[in-house]
C-alpha cells in the first residue's frame, strides 16, 4: 500500500516537473524577439547634425511598438560621407536583429557607384524610407528681380551654393537649372548647408536649397519674411511608376515637374529628367533609410516595419517631431515602400552611367 503511494506520488511530480517544463519552453517561445535585449540604431553621420537629432526621437518613442520593449540605442559613425556606416553595416555588423541604420544619402551614393562604397545596399534588410522635401530659395534681388516663382526662369547669371559634386543636392539643382535652361555659376564645397546659407545672406552665392526644418526654422523667418529670398518650388516626390506627388507639408509651393509644366506648358523629357527622377527617388522620398544588414532574419524586418508603421499613427510621435523637427515625418513603408527600394536600387544603367558623367563634368 505504502509501496503504491509511494509510486503515485512519484508519478505526480514526474508529470508536475514535466508539465512545469513544457509550460516554461512554451512561454520562452512565445516571449517576443526583442524582450530584454538592445536595439542599437547606427547613424551614417556625426552627433549633433540632423541625422543624429532625428533618430533619437524615433528611439525615443519605437520601443513601445516594438514587442518585447527592448531599449534602444543610437551610435553616430560619422565619416566618409556617410559610407563608413554603410560599410560597416553591410561587412562587419552581425545579421542578429540587434542592429540597424538611419542612414541619409547612401541609397544616392548606391545609385552613382561610389567607389567608396563597397557593399550592395540593395541587399541590405529595408524597413522604411522616411521622406524629406527640399526646397529651392534665391535672393529677390537677382537682376532683373525675383518677386516670385515664375521670375526665376527670367533670371541672370548667378552663383548656386552646394556641398560637393557628388553630393544628391548638387546633382539635382543642377539637372533642374539644366532643364530650366538657366546660366548659373555652380560654387560648391561648402561644409553645410547653414554655410551656404550664410553665403546666400552675405550675397557671396545667391541661391541654395534646404530640406523642410531647416527651411522652416532659418531660411523662412529670417529670409522669406523679410524679402531677401523667394521661395521657388520643392524637390519631386516620385512614385515607382514615376507619378509626381504633391507634398502635404509645402502646400505654398509647387513641386519641380508642376513648376515647370506651369512654365513652359509641358512635361520634361529627357535622360536628364529621367536621372533627376531617380536621384529625387533615392534623395526625396528616402532622404534618410531606415536599414538593417544583410541576411537578417526575416522576423525582424517584419516587427520592425510594423513598429514603424505603428510610430507614424502615434500621437505623441507627431508632436514631439514637429516640435523638435519642425516638420511630421512621412514613411515611405509596406509594399509601396519596398516597391520604392528596389526601384531606386535597381536604376538601370544608362540612367548610372549619364549620373556619373555628370558629376565628372563638375570637375573640369
Amino acid at each position: 500500500m505504502k509501496r503504491n503511494r509511494l509510486c503515485l506520488s512519484v508519478w505526480f511530480i514526474a508529470h508536475f516537473l514535466l508539465a512545469t517544463s513544457w509550460t516554461a519552453g512554451l512561454a520562452a517561445e512565445r516571449s517576443p524577439f526583442y524582450q530584454g535585449k538592445t536595439l542599437t540604431f547606427i547613424i551614417n553621420f556625426a552627433a549633433g547634425g540632423p541625422t543624429d537629432i532625428e533618430s533619437r526621437i524615433y528611439a525615443k518613442h519605437l520601443s513601445k511598438h516594438i514587442p518585447g520593449q527592448p531599449a534602444i540605442v543610437v551610435q553616430a559613425m560619422g565619416g566618409g560621407g556617410g559610407l563608413t556606416a554603410a560599410n560597416y553595416l553591410g561587412e562587419v555588423a552581425k545579421p542578429d536583429g540587434l542592429t540597424a541604420a538611419y542612414f541619409t544619402g547612401s541609397l544616392f551614393q548606391h545609385q552613382i557607384k561610389d567607389p567608396a562604397l563597397r557593399v550592395d545596399i540593395g541587399k541590405f534588410g529595408f524597413i522604411t524610407g522616411v521622406q524629406g522635401v527640399t526646397v529651392s530659395y534665391i535672393r529677390s534681388d537677382v537682376p532683373p528681380g525675383i518677386k516670385k516663382p515664375a521670375d526665376f526662369v527670367k533670371a541672370q547669371k548667378f552663383r548656386a551654393a552646394g556641398l560637393g559634386i557628388s553630393s544628391s543636392k548638387d546633382v539635382r539643382f543642377r539637372l533642374s537649372f539644366d532643364l530650366l535652361g538657366l546660366k548659373y555659376n555652380y560654387v560648391t564645397g561648402y561644409n553645410s548647408s547653414s554655410i551656404a546659407r550664410l553665403a546666400v545672406q552675405r550675397n557671396e552665392a545667391q541661391y541654395h536649397d534646404e530640406t523642410l526644418p531647416s527651411y522652416r526654422s532659418a531660411v523662412e523667418p529670417q529670409m522669406v519674411n523679410t524679402g531677401m529670398v523667394t521661395p521657388l518650388y520643392y524637390t519631386d516626390l516620385v512614385t515607382p511608376s514615376g507619378e509626381v506627388l504633391v507634398s502635404r507639408d509645402v502646400p505654398e509651393l509647387q513641386p519641380f515637374t508642376h513648376y515647370y509644366k506651369e512654365i513652359f506648358g509641358k512635361l520634361p523629357s529627357g535622360i536628364k529628367y529621367e536621372a533627376l527622377k531617380a536621384a529625387n527617388m533615392s534623395s526625396t522620398n528616402m532622404t534618410r533609410m531606415v536599414l538593417m544588414p544583410p541576411k537578417v532574419p526575416a522576423e525582424t524586418i517584419t516587427i520592425l516595419r510594423q513598429a514603424f508603421d505603428s510610430l507614424a499613427k502615434d500621437h505623441d510621435f507627431i508632436e514631439d517631431a514637429i516640435r523638435t523637427m519642425r516638420f511630421q515625418p512621412r514613411f515611405e513603408v509596406g509594399q509601396a515602400g519596398e516597391a520604392l527600394f528596389k526601384k531606386a536600387s535597381q536604376t538601370p544603367p544608362e540612367i548610372i552611367s549619364f549620373l556619373r558623367q555628370y558629376i565628372d563634368q563638375a570637375n573640369r
